[in-house]
């Protein structure tokens, strides 16, 4: 879900074009066994909580634990927010006339990135290929949008992918539309209007949530999925400290009971990955310029939800 916006989002300002691991251990994808109880453990001892739909975490494949990220020269990028590793898969070479605007990752795993085409492609996160999806551009005035796959309810295994802009002139502009998509039938329909224009990110608590760079002031926000209203705001105004903060690309991701925002201002070399805890309004900065424009950021909801 924000992500840069992005060439088509800041009429003022020229985008620069920017040059561009290891796992924790008690890792909580480790795959579960069944102990002689019937109770499912994390191989270690440790009794894994089914999901209400009778799920658990041992059912996400490995690769979906972490974030993603996509820049706007095509590079692919996982991040692994616990050791800091910054790794790249690859380059994609989408069928596309344009270039990235935003991504999300489902349980599998699987990127989605919307083009500045208005277009949505299919990347791997094992190698960067991508292939082109049957997503119709501009439905309901869908033109460019930050996007997030959210679960259903919590630790549900089933998801809705939600995305949230509108007319490529609008972005930036203060003012944009959530919605979600069907991702069998790849059909758009609209829930509510929000001030700003956020990347979006959802988490297997059944959150969605929004990082606002065009917001007054610049925050993080839960938003009501049936209504667009905002439910709870973290101010994180102080990423960008100018008198008139002028963001020249955003994403966003939630991953291990945090928020991370890796946003450039009009003035940044490249990117920064900022990180705000729930409960907290201290941002904190995780790594300045790291040599790359993000555009998007993709996490699954197979991501974990406690704090790490």
């Amino acid at each position: 879900m924000p992500t840069a916006r992005r060439t088509a989002l800041l009429v003022a300002i020229t985008a620069l074009a920017l040059p561009g691991c290891s796992e924790r251990s008690g890792d909580p994808f480790r795959p579960g066994t069944l102990s002689d109880g019937g109770s499912q453990s994390d191989g270690g001892g440790t009794p894994i909580t089914p999901r209400p739909d009778g799920s658990t975490a041992s059912s996400c494949v490995a690769q979906a634990r972490w974030i993603y990220l996509v820049d706007s020269a095509n590079a692919l990028l996982r991040y692994e927010p616990d050791s800091g590793s910054l790794t790249s898969i690859g380059t994609l070479a989408c069928p596309s006339s344009g270039t990235p605007f935003s991504m999300a990752v489902d349980r599998n795993a699987t990127a989605y990135v919307l083009h500045n085409d208005h277009r949505i492609y299919r990347v791997s996160t094992t190698d960067a290929s991508c292939t082109a999806t049957t997503f119709a551009p501009d439905q309901m005035g869908f033109e460019l949008f930050g996007m997030g796959f959210v679960a259903d309810a919590s630790g549900s295994a089933n998801e809705t992918l939600f995305i949230s802009g509108g007319p490529e002139e609008g972005i930036g502009s203060g003012r944009s539309v959530l919605g979600r998509i069907d991702v069998g039938s790849w059909t758009v329909s609209r829930i509510g209007n929000v001030d700003g224009s956020p990347e979006l990110t959802g988490t297997g608590t059944a959150e969605l949530w929004g990082f606002f760079p065009d917001g007054d002031p610049m925050a993080v926000r839960q938003l009501d999925k049936t209504t667009a209203a905002t439910i709870t705001e973290i101010d994180v105004s102080s990423i960008d400290p100018s008198i008139i903060p002028t963001p020249a690309a955003w994403a966003f991701a939630f991953w291990g009971g945090r928020y991370y925002i890796f946003y450039q201002g009009a003035f940044d070399d490249s990117t920064g990955i900022y990180r705000v805890t729930p409960g907290s309004t201290n941002v904190e900065t995780v790594r300045t310029d790291i040599g790359y424009r993000i555009v998007g950021a993709g996490v699954s909801t197979c991501a974990p939800t406690d704090l790490i």
